[in-house]
């Protein structure tokens, strides 16, 4: 049965407010859009559903997120809201009374927030778990917090050397102090990350459900270290055999020169909701660990940081996926990486001219000024996260980057006005994958404390900030022509709010809930019911 869905508050993507609007649905796709249900031209068998004053959006595209360590964080122990190590400890110590796993697994601390801001210690955790492995994710999951009975699991001892991006954290005395960072942390995570192909569909399950709650239709899955020795992509088609793919996955592996490899990867990987859509790898770390890459060295320590490969190596990957029109995503936070990725970006295009590739940089947490219109010139898209100035502590950044550097640090607005396309994402589970989150502080940029905010005039308002959400992924996805906005010929993939972000005020944003969530046509989430006319 065809499906007609109707509000006075419908922001379809091609203006800036929502106007009324009645859509009608044929299957998986929109077969018209028209100002009122009088204008469609009806057989009366149609399935009338009028969500009032509601507002109605495109399905929301999360453009970057870790699908399986996203779905592992849902069953592990969550850190996120934690003030010091003892908190987090306590919070450990109940997850393990309801939970028989061997590894105990966590996701979220960050020092840097606590009442105290010290790295915790091995020590710590064992005692009150001498034999029990565990495994605690910082926020930014760059780095981690592990106790002796991990260490002995992964065979770290004081003399295992670090690896070339990376760092087994010591004392004094050469001794592992529980503190991995980067490729330090592969050892053990490739253990603690071990589960069976029904766990990991029990967690992707968990996942899809969660995501269709909140509205996200679509999703842009990123390589990142901490996840291959968990992602099963091919989990993915026995969840759509099950019906129970809920959203659209495009996915980006990693980028290592291996291209025999990638061609292999997109050719298992071209279904309508789940495909490849490029290449990913890491520049840098972060700036918190001091391993983002900067152009001159930081304020609080004489380096300008480190980079995951030798650059020049990278630029050559670079180049050659390009040649071979692999659209490429760098993470790059440091101002030193986001050059060198619109330096690779712009030798690839030297190069080969353009091939349709679609290049994206990821973060760009810091950026020289002149380096800003080098996105526009180069056609390559901004990839910004907003919530991550709510994760984080700006004066842990003022004192890593210095005041005037500080100042260059999270633009969006700024990137936008220089003809950057910008896109948004969560990075889930470095942070929530909650929209609200994402919109509440792409609007007001209020950073964690909620009384001050983060880059002065980079607020995007709210149309700019849902294209950002919908239309610019849709681009960076290859799928513009099928995806981002509600128009005729396009997926049915649509969300409807509780409240109209239009007309809200910023501090109710945060409260604000999806109501009804569809995907190809069929309702994926269902909180309210709408009036069936």
């Amino acid at each position: 049965m065809k499906k007609v869905i109707i509000s006075q508050n419908v922001f379809t993507g091609l203006q800036d407010q929502p106007e009324p609007a009645a859509i009608l649905i044929d299957g998986a796709k929109i077969q018209a859009v028209a100002p009122t249900l009088k204008d469609l031209a009806l057989t009366g068998e149609e399935e009338v559903l009028d969500f009032g004053e509601q507002l109605i959006t495109p399905g929301l595209h999360d453009f970057h997120l870790h699908l399986f360590t996203g779905a592992l964080q849902m069953i592990s122990v969550p850190l996120h809201d934690t003030n010091s190590a003892e908190e987090v400890i306590e919070k450990v110590k109940a997850y393990a009374k309801n939970h028989t796993k061997k590894w105990i697994i966590g996701f979220g601390w960050d020092n840097g927030s606590w009442v105290e801001d010290q790295l915790p210690t091995k020590e710590m955790l064992d005692l009150h778990f001498p034999d029990q492995p565990i495994l605690l994710n910082h926020l930014e999951c760059h780095y981690c917090w592990v106790n002796s009975a991990a260490l002995r699991e992964a065979r770290i001892t004081n003399d295992t050397p670090d690896p070339s991006f990376g760092e087994i954290l010591r004392d004094e005395q050469g001794e592992a102090t529980g503190i991995l960072v980067e490729k330090a942390q592969d050892a053990v995570q490739q253990l603690a990350y071990d589960f069976k192909d029904e766990e990991k569909i029990t967690m992707l399950q968990t996942f899809f459900k969660e995501a269709a709650r909140l509205g996200v239709t679509s999703m842009n899955d990123m390589y990142a270290p901490f996840s291959e020795y968990l992602d099963d992509f091919s989990l993915l088609y026995k969840l759509e055999e099950m019906n129970e793919l809920t959203a659209r996955v495009f996915l980006q592996p990693r980028m290592d020169g291996d291209l025999t490899r990638a061609h292999q990867f997109s050719a298992d990987y071209q279904h309508p909701k789940i495909k490849m859509n490029g290449l990913k790898q890491f520049v840098d770390g972060v700036i918190t660990w001091h391993t983002a890459y900067m152009v001159e060295p930081y304020a609080d320590q004489p380096h300008v940081g480190t980079t995951t490969y030798p650059l020049e190596e990278m630029k050559k990957w670079i180049v050659e996926a390009d040649a071979q029109r692999f659209s490429v995503r760098l993470h790059a936070i440091g101002d030193g990486a986001v050059r060198f990725s619109l330096d690779a970006f712009e030798e690839a295009r030297r190069m080969n001219g353009h091939m349709g590739t679609r290049h994206t940089i990821e973060h760009i947490e810091c950026i020289q000024q002149e380096d800003i219109p080098r996105f526009k010139e180069l056609d390559v898209i901004a990839s910004v996260q907003p919530y991550h100035i709510a994760a984080l502590e700006q004066q842990v950044y003022v004192d890593r980057l210095g005041e005037d550097r500080f100042k260059q640090t999270y633009y969006s607005k700024t990137l936008l006005e220089a003809g950057a396309l910008l896109a948004y994402g969560s990075d889930f589970p470095v942070v929530s994958m909650e929209p609200m989150r994402e919109i509440y502080h792409a609007v007001t940029r209020m950073d964690r404390t909620n009384q001050k905010t983060w880059g002065t005039g980079e607020q995007t308002t709210m149309a700019e900030t849902l294209r950002a959400y919908t239309q610019a992924p849709a681009y960076g996805s290859f799928s513009e022509d099928v995806l981002g906005t509600i128009e005729v010929g396009k997926y049915a993939d649509l969300v409807v709010f509780e409240q109209n972000l239009f007309t809200i005020e910023p501090s109710d944003i945060l409260n604000n809930e999806v109501v009804f969530t569809m995907v190809d046509g069929q309702v994926v989430f269902e909180k309210q019911a709408a009036r069936t006319l």
